[in-house]
């Protein structure tokens, strides 16, 4: 439950500055990757289920320096402590519904009011959408 409630919070506040600022709270995403690496080391995790979100996030902030930002640092930030919170399970999850919901938006922007390709989207909102609706199915 711990867990839960502090990444709800967590994606909730990031989600509300990436959308209103297109900025991510450095300080708070350290705070709560260092509290999810607590929290996994106490309750037991297996090294396994760190690395593996953890090479995510590492390949997500690649991706952000060889896209020369066309995905945001910030968002790979976001990933990589999110990883240090949830299991492996739960962050394929999250990650997999923030990308589908930021691909279904990404195309009626495109086709029902006509944006153009480079037309910025916030990631994290997806992702917060992605993690709750998970919790509740």
């Amino acid at each position: 439950m711990f867990e839960e409630i502090v990444t709800a919070l967590f994606l909730g506040c990031s989600a509300w500055t990436d959308w209103k600022k297109h900025e991510i709270s450095l300080i708070l995403t350290g705070i709560y990757a260092s509290t999810g690496l607590i929290y996994s080391f106490m309750s037991g995790r297996e090294i396994q289920d760190i690395l593996i979100p953890a090479a995510i996030g590492v390949i997500f902030l690649l991706a952000s320096v060889i896209t020369g930002g066309a995905l945001g640092m910030g968002d790979g930030w976001v990933m990589l402590a999110l990883g240090c919170m949830t299991g492996t399970t739960v962050y394929l999850r999250t990650l997999g519904s923030g990308l589908f919901l930021s691909a279904v938006v990404s195309a009626l922007l495109l086709t029902v009011f006509h944006r153009s390709r480079k037309t910025e989207i916030p990631f994290i909102p997806f992702l917060f959408l992605g993690y709750t609706g998970g919790i509740f199915i």
